[in-house]
């Protein structure tokens, strides 16, 4: 029996889809698949050996208008394409990790051909988030991409957030890319055993220090072929 898998839905998880199977082949990704409950478990899932890698693809065009607080536009942005996505990987990852059946289709009739071992499976969480850049370049003529800086620290922040810098728990690492740069991580990439290698240093590293700062997944990357 063939199997028969989505293509994406939007245009921006087409996009992933699309960039997905050339890294990872079409053997190992797999688009829009749902839990139990008829539910959309995660815009695309990649199963390889002992690792599982969940996507999470979000668009919302981020306001630039001079008459509207940035902080307050930002802060509106984030709650909707990372805060939100963030607690969903969280719960997918809970889902896989309880052995729950996952399915090809809404209707629930085709099981997900690859079986994982929930007992030695190695989780990646990772949202592609649109939508900042315009407001990013506008913001600082020094961000010459409009990409997103990330900073990975366990301190809990009492102030309201920076805008164009994202917060991760270092305890509990999520990987964000945004439009720029998550084309440019599978093009250099390009193989399940470089991404696997590439998220892996990146975890241990946050592991290894206080609070580890990028300007964009692209100077990270940078760093790590420097070293």
């Amino acid at each position: 029996m063939p199997i028969l898998k989505s293509k994406g839905i939007t245009e921006t998880e087409k996009i992933l889809s699309s960039l997905c199977d050339r890294s990872f082949l079409k053997l190992w990704s797999y688009p829009n698949l749902f839990k139990e409950d008829r539910k959309e478990l995660c815009d695309l899932l990649v199963v390889f050996e002992s690792h599982v890698f969940i996507f999470f693809d979000r668009k919302s065009l981020l306001s630039d208008k001079i008459d509207k607080d940035p902080n307050v536009n930002w802060n509106r942005w984030k709650r909707k394409v990372i805060d939100s996505q963030i607690r969903t990987a969280n719960g997918a990852e809970q889902y896989i990790k309880d052995n729950r059946k996952i399915f090809l289709d809404a209707g629930l009739t085709q099981p997900f051909p690859i079986p994982i071992n929930s007992s030695s499976v190695k989780i990646h969480k990772i949202i592609i988030a649109h939508g900042a850049k315009e407001a990013c370049l506008k913001n600082s003529d020094k961000n010459i991409y409009g990409s997103l800086a990330i900073s990975y620290s366990s301190k809990q922040k009492q102030s309201p957030d920076f805008p164009f810098m994202i917060d991760v728990d270092k305890n509990n690492p999520v990987h964000i890319f945004d439009s720029h740069n998550f084309s440019i991580i599978l093009s250099e990439l390009d193989t399940i055993f470089d991404f696997t290698s590439y998220l892996n240093a990146k975890i241990e590293a946050i592991q290894k220090y206080d609070f580890l700062d990028c300007c964009g997944e692209e100077d990270l990357l940078a760093n790590y072929f420097l070293n």
